[in-house]
């Protein structure tokens, strides 16, 4: 890594919420009242109005899964650097890796990342990622990564996709404390290797790790 790349660094402060609208809002609230440090995350044990891409919900129940939201600012992250939207692709990119590589290291090989925004283990959907942008004129200044991953539920009331859980597949019960650790290490490094590597690279790199299914 070059002397130059800033050290990025998810997950603290860690701020636990025992109920909340969705991580993603109440995120977004701390950075516009300017009351956001950025690399913290915002952990909540159940969301009233959890959100997905395009307006979906997510359903989830109460403490059995992994429903947070980071933020993150841009000059933090390269203060030379005049981030716009045009870099959005990268972030995206980035952070699919790291969440796909925090949830393979428990699921195994058969983890995948599906376009746009989810996490699949086999043909069934484990979690989801939903990034939301602040922009001031045509500068990217802050991000928020909403990321929801189910844990130890065993029983989903969804339509479409069908959800799989960790415990489903693995057949434990897990901790999710210490699964927020390993997902923030994990989306640090992808994020880090994306500042250092750039988005042509990243999204290379992430075209292996697709599925169309």
């Amino acid at each position: 890594m070059s002397p130059a790349t800033p050290i990025i660094t998810l997950g603290a402060p860690l701020i636990e919420l025992s109920s909340i609208d969705s991580t993603n809002m109440y995120a977004i609230s701390q950075v516009h009242q300017q009351l956001a440090v950025s690399g913290s995350c915002y952990r909540a044990d159940f969301q009233t109005q959890g959100k997905g891409q395009h307006g979906r919900s997510w359903n989830s129940e109460a403490g059995q899964n992994l429903l947070c939201s980071y933020v993150l600012e841009l000059k933090s992250m390269n203060p030379a650097k005049k981030w716009g939207p045009n870099d959005q692709k990268g972030l995206s990119a980035a952070v699919a890796i790291g969440a796909k590589a925090f949830f393979q290291a428990y699921a195994g090989d058969e983890t995948s990342i599906k376009l746009p925004n989810d996490i699949y283990w086999r043909d069934r959907k484990a979690g989801g990622i939903l990034i939301e942008n602040t922009v001031r004129g045509m500068e990217w200044t802050w991000t928020v990564i909403g990321i929801g991953f189910n844990i130890n539920q065993t029983e989903f009331n969804v339509e479409g996709t069908a959800p799989v859980s960790l415990h489903q597949i693995t057949g434990k019960q897990w901790e999710i404390p210490r699964l927020q650790t390993e997902l923030s290490k994990a989306l640090t490094k992808s994020i880090q290797d994306w500042i250092q590597v750039g988005e042509e690279a990243t999204l290379e790199n992430m075209k292996p790790l697709w599925t169309s299914n």
